[in-house]
């Protein structure tokens, strides 16, 4: 690796460190790291487009370094790789705050936009439904709780038909913030991708919530604070009915990258996340006419 980073960006070092796939190292001051690109590789003009973009305006971000013949990507032991010089290296945690002021900013890259979330989520429970029945015997914990998160799927996917929104709140915004997402991962541009501005503020809570973060008392207090447009309430309640941080999971375990118990986190706390459900759809209905789901409505009203 340091022999490859001579000859391809002249940069000249003795020391480099490995961590999570990727390599960092510090060179006249300052801070690099060498990252696995995982992401399909017709996206990457557009990301590094948007890199530029961000830099140019000002927006905080840390900076792609192409390599010595003007490419982005680097192909090395049969994987590409990005170098990124980190404008902000700092591995504190991400708060709410900076989340919500991130998604402030707005373009337009067709390559990069995950706004499309029925075809996206369809397309994910079919794929889920049509290996079902391999689950029965290997994993039988995802099995004996996969129809209840099908059907909560199923319920987001369905009030995506019946709103039918006129939205163009297209935001720069990531593939996943977690509770657990540190500054300069939440700065790096390879994580980057466009979507409605809420999809991070929901995301993040969600995984807050399933980690013990953030209680339904903190995140109903944080919700009653801000201020968001009518489209936005409704897409953030859409996003916090599908259940992404189960389905997360969900591939990490058939990928073998987790143990299969690793699923109780989620399945204990479902009847806390309903209620949260439940009070986010109290706190919206105060700014706007919003039908809720009616089976977690009538569980909860009294």
């Amino acid at each position: 690796m340091i022999e490859l980073l001579r000859y391809y960006y002249y940069i000249i070092i003795d020391r480099i460190s490995y961590k999570n796939n990727n390599y960092y190292f510090k060179y006249q001051n300052n801070y690099f790291c060498f990252y696995k690109y995982k992401r399909n590789l017709d996206e990457i003009n557009e990301i590094y487009n948007l890199n530029n973009y961000m830099l140019f305006n000002n927006i905080k971000i840390n900076k792609i370094i192409l390599n010595n013949k003007q490419e982005i990507l680097t192909f090395y032991k049969n994987n590409y790789y990005c170098l990124v010089l980190l404008n902000i290296f700092d591995n504190s945690i991400v708060d709410i705050n900076k989340v919500l002021e991130f998604n402030r900013f707005k373009t337009n890259l067709n390559l990069l936009k995950r706004n499309n979330w029925y075809y996206l989520w369809s397309s994910k429970i079919d794929n889920i439904e049509y290996s079902i029945n391999h689950l029965r015997i290997k994993y039988k914990l995802i099995y004996n709780s996969i129809y209840y998160y099908i059907g909560l799927a199923e319920n987001a996917i369905s009030y995506l038909k019946f709103v039918n929104l006129e939205n163009d709140n297209l935001s720069i915004c990531h593939r996943r913030v977690l509770y657990n997402t540190t500054l300069d991962s939440f700065y790096n541009p390879l994580n980057l991708i466009i979507d409605y501005r809420i999809r991070d503020l929901a995301e993040y809570i969600k995984s807050c919530f399933f980690k013990n973060r953030m209680d339904i008392i903190e995140i109903i207090n944080y919700l009653k604070r801000i201020r968001l447009s009518s489209s936005d309430y409704i897409y953030f309640y859409i996003r916090m009915l599908f259940p992404s941080y189960y389905f997360d999971l969900y591939d990490d375990i058939l990928s073998g990258k987790i143990k299969e118990e690793s699923i109780l986190s989620i399945t204990k706390m479902q009847d806390d996340y309903e209620y949260l459900l439940y009070s986010i759809y109290l706190v919206i209905k105060e700014h706007i006419n919003i039908i809720g789901i009616d089976w977690i409505n009538k569980k909860f009203i009294n």
